[in-house]
């Protein structure tokens, strides 16, 4: 290989900026770290002008603290250093299925995505920058999006109108094992953006795909429960309806729920566990298949640790599952998310892990 291209292949690898942090380390200090990462990965804000809209995504599929949600203090940090360079933050999501109901004939009939933003612990002085999807409308907060890019959707699907009002994305995931879908990172986390009768289109394409079923009914969210095998697919391609307004998914996990996840918190007689590990991390990336191998990479370090007491749920779970497989038991790069989002063009395994500083 020559000069020339061993030059271009290194400046055009996905870069991942990581700090590490421990629990033991003061809220100034891990408020630095994600700051320290912000501003690495986003290369000081030079794509942001005063009066720009940005949206943050945090995972609030519940009314649940973190780290079943994201962090309340990541949330923050983005937010003041966003508003600090001028910018007009939005913090916005639809929570999942089971804590928020919302149908073309009767509105929302079940929960309040604003109320789980404060009963999580996310709201603190930022309760009015928060926006609930769902309370939109179901025709006017939403539009119908397709591309030819789509190979999984047979008729594309609605997303919130924010993602064209807006001129900025951020995603603020969490790290979570997920019941249905292996894990819940950044790919997963913009499920929140579609309104309900697309989220029911691809749940109703995955495993455990007829607990669905008495949820819909006579919601006219009706969907043929058939598993076709594009579940993951389907969650990778509705990232390209962020186009380019995407500047990074940004994680910080001094917190894991390494089994089960969110699911937990509805299912009854689940319960997830939760890891607070010596050393976490704050990482971000623009590339969000970079950005999940290391996700996934952290969670399955951290599952690999735990007893046998408390993995013999989630072994029992995976069997019951039939389309994932247990952490730690196959390379990180066969997920099926990682595996999907190469196929679907969305990177390679090619990855520049950049850590910042010390402890």
């Amino acid at each position: 290989m020559s000069t020339i291209k061993i030059i271009w292949y290194y400046e055009n690898m996905a870069k991942i900026f990581i700090k590490k942090i421990i629990q033991k380390q003061s809220i100034e200090e891990k408020e630095k770290a994600i700051k320290e990462v912000f501003l690495k990965t986003s290369n000081n804000l030079k794509w942001l002008k005063k009066g720009d809209k940005v949206l943050l995504k945090p995972a609030l599929n519940s009314p649940d603290p973190y780290p079943a949600t994201t962090s309340p203090l990541v949330v923050k940090v983005i937010t003041d250093l966003l508003e600090e360079k001028g910018a007009k933050v939005i913090i916005g999501d639809q929570s999942g299925i089971g804590h928020v109901i919302h149908t073309p004939k009767h509105g929302v009939i079940k929960g309040n995505s604003q109320d789980h933003f404060v009963n999580s612990g996310m709201a603190g002085e930022y309760k009015d920058r928060f926006v609930a999807f769902e309370q939109k409308g179901w025709s006017e907060g939403f539009f119908h999006y397709e591309n030819k890019k789509l190979k999984h959707w047979d008729d594309g699907f609605f997303v919130t109108n924010l993602v064209k009002e807006v001129d900025h994305i951020i995603g603020l995931p969490r790290v979570s094992t997920h019941l249905q879908a292996g894990v819940t990172l950044g790919y997963k986390n913009w499920v929140g953006i579609l309104r309900e009768d697309s989220r029911m289109e691809f749940h109703a394409d995955g495993p455990f795909n007829s607990a669905m079923k008495p949820i819909s009914k006579g919601l006219s969210l009706e969907r043929k429960f058939i598993n076709q095998g594009k579940f993951w697919e389907k969650i990778i391609e509705i990232s390209y309806v962020l186009d380019k307004k995407l500047r990074m998914n940004l994680y910080f996990a001094d917190k894991v729920q390494a089994t089960i996840g969110p699911d937990a918190q509805t299912v009854p007689g689940l319960k997830s566990k939760v890891v607070e590990p010596e050393e976490g991390l704050v990482f971000a990336s623009t590339s969000q298949l970079a950005s999940e191998y290391v996700a996934i990479e952290f969670l399955t370090s951290i599952y690999k640790g735990l007893g046998i007491k408390d993995k013999l749920l989630q072994k029992l779970l995976v069997k019951l599952n039939g389309q994932m497989k247990e952490l730690g038991t196959y390379d990180i790069w066969e997920n099926n998310f990682l595996k999907s989002g190469i196929k679907l063009g969305m990177g390679d395994k090619e990855v520049e892990k950049i850590y910042l500083g010390s402890i």
